[in-house]
């Protein structure tokens, strides 16, 4: 097995998860779909970023919100297209740059932080997007597609 048909199983597997956490949520079950967004979010982010990284349009902002794609709120910086986003999203997780929103113990949204390579100190983020979970999960979603694209090609 390639390391392209590694990670092409590990995105396919990783879905299969989030798929199944969110029916149960959906159904009642006490599971944790939040964390199994997390989780998605470095399976399909961290684990395949060199192979599928450079397979990821560069779609503009403006594209993005015609499109229907769910831009993160964005009170540091601004991303220019999918693939930066997908970057900046991508560092904040594997960096553990993140912020949970809650609501007493209910996470409403999530906070990720992008720090330069040099930044040493990490005071001041050159981006943070806010998304609420719900956003998220359509963020996930729409790049779930994506990535089904790029393993077509």
């Amino acid at each position: 097995m390639t390391g392209y048909e590694l990670e092409d199983e590990f995105i396919l597997r990783t879905e299969k998860n989030l798929r199944t956490i969110e029916n149960l949520h959906a159904q009642g079950e006490n599971v944790y779909e939040v964390t199994q967004l997390i989780n998605s979010l470095l399976g399909l982010l961290v684990f395949p970023r060199e192979v599928f990284l450079n397979h990821i349009p560069r779609i503009s902002r403006e594209t993005m919100i015609r499109r229907g794609w769910p831009l993160p709120l964005e009170p540091v910086g601004q991303v220019r297209d999918l693939r930066e986003l997908v970057i900046k999203l991508r560092n904040g997780i594997a960096h553990c740059n993140i912020k949970f929103m809650t609501s007493g113990k209910v996470i409403e949204g999530i906070e990720f932080k992008y720090y330069p390579m040099r930044a040493v100190d990490k005071t001041n983020p050159a981006w943070i997007g806010v998304y609420r979970v719900d956003q998220l999960r359509q963020f996930v979603n729409f790049l779930l597609t994506e990535l089904a694209r790029a393993r077509k090609h």
